[in-house]
């Protein structure tokens, strides 16, 4: 192994973690810092009427929704369900997947090394019909150095977990069961609270 591919190589491995580092604490930064969440809620009440906005909020007896700068309030007595997504939770997942995917393709790309690239040897017949020099070429134009790999295996990776991490973060959302029972909205006002803001 060569001082230039050596170099390379920690060049990459270094690009891997500043990804992997910098999706990371973007994460853990928005978790420790006190500010309002934003939630999506679809809400279908009793007289199956449906209304979306964001979760504006929760008290005792009634569920406060924003939209077009309007609030809309249902009272518990006529709220039958709702459920709950966090605001660019696609976006947010199709992030994280790409840096986790990109950290990933470029590891295993250094991990792999340099492809052994073959020399023409005709050997004592010779190779009348060029099969073994085309074998040769085909072989080397395939070749890859370890670099290159974790270029390609960073971006498929990166582009793969983006696509998972956008279908993730828009699937991921929480129904609640009230069917107009104040009993039961009283039992969740605590936790929605929570989930509203960052403790």
């Amino acid at each position: 192994m060569n001082q230039n591919s050596t170099k390379m190589k920690k060049t990459f491995l270094i690009a891997a973690c500043f990804i992997a580092i910098t999706f990371l604490r973007a994460q853990t930064d928005s978790a420790t810092q006190k500010r309002q969440k934003v939630f999506i809620a679809s809400v279908t009440t009793m007289d199956s009427k449906s209304l979306t906005g964001s979760l504006a909020a929760v008290n005792d007896t009634q569920l406060i929704l924003k939209s077009n700068n309007q609030r809309m309030v249902v009272p518990a007595e006529n709220l039958k369900s709702f459920t709950m997504k966090r605001k660019h939770s696609a976006l947010r997942g199709a992030l994280i997947g790409f840096g986790v995917g990109a950290a990933a393709g470029i590891i295993i790309g250094l991990a792999s090394g340099n492809d052994p690239v073959m020399t023409y040897n005709p050997g004592p017949y010779g190779d009348p019909l060029g099969l073994e020099a085309i074998g040769v070429a085909m072989n080397n134009s395939f070749a890859m150095t370890a670099g290159q790999k974790a270029v390609f295996g960073g971006i498929g990776l990166g582009v793969t977990g983006a696509v998972v991490g956008t279908i993730i973060g828009a699937v991921a959302k929480k129904k609640f069961i009230i069917g107009g029972k104040k009993e039961k909205f009283h039992d969740l006002q605590s936790g929605l609270m929570m989930k509203l803001v960052n403790k």
